[in-house]
C-alpha cells in the first residue's frame, strides 16, 4: 500500500519573496498568517547569515518586516501596494490575502525612528514607492547583437 500524502503537504504555497535583489523562497500552508509568514521570512534570511539587503539591517524582530504586493499582478513594474497582517484583531491568513502559488511578495525593513508617529515611519498610502525590489529581466535581443558582430 503506497504511503499516504498530507492534504496539508499538496496544498502548499509557495511565493517569492523580494527586496532588492534577493529573492527567498518559502512554501507555506494557505492557513498560516502573514505574522507567521514574516517569521519563516526572518528565519530563512538568519540561516543564510544575511546582515543587511542594498543597505537595509535585518531587524531582529518579524514584527518589522513589512509585505507589499503587487498593485498589477501581470506587471510587478508598476509597483507595490503593503499588505495588511490584521484584519481587525484577527491576522489575516494567506489565502484571506488572495495570495497564490508561485506570486512575488515584496518585502522591506521599518527604520528605527524614536519619537516619530509613536514608532510608525511607513507611509499609510495604499501604493507606496519605497518598495526596493528590482525585477530581474531576459535581454535576448542585446545578446544576439554582440554574438553577431
Amino acid at each position: 500500500m503506497p504511503p499516504k500524502q498530507s492534504r496539508t503537504a499538496s496544498s502548499a504555497v509557495t511565493l517569492l519573496f523580494k527586496k532588492h535583489k534577493t529573492t527567498v523562497l518559502l512554501m507555506l500552508q494557505p492557513h498560516e498568517s502573514l505574522d507567521f509568514t514574516k517569521e519563516k521570512l526572518l528565519e530563512a534570511l538568519k540561516s543564510r547569515e544575511v546582515k543587511d539587503i542594498n543597505g537595509d539591517l535585518l531587524p531582529d524582530d518579524s514584527s518589522n518586516i513589512e509585505l507589499g504586493e503587487p498593485v498589477d499582478r501581470a506587471d510587478p513594474e508598476k509597483g507595490w501596494r503593503r499588505l495588511q497582517t490584521e484584519s481587525g484583531n484577527k491576522p489575516v491568513t494567506l489565502m484571506e490575502a488572495g495570495l497564490q502559488n508561485g506570486q512575488s511578495i515584496a518585502f522591506r525593513f521599518h527604520k528605527s525612528s524614536e519619537g516619530q508617529n509613536d514608532g510608525l515611519d511607513m507611509d499609510l498610502d495604499d501604493e507606496d514607492p519605497g518598495w526596493d525590489v528590482v525585477m530581474p529581466i531576459y535581454e535576448e535581443e542585446e545578446e544576439e547583437e554582440e554574438q553577431g558582430e
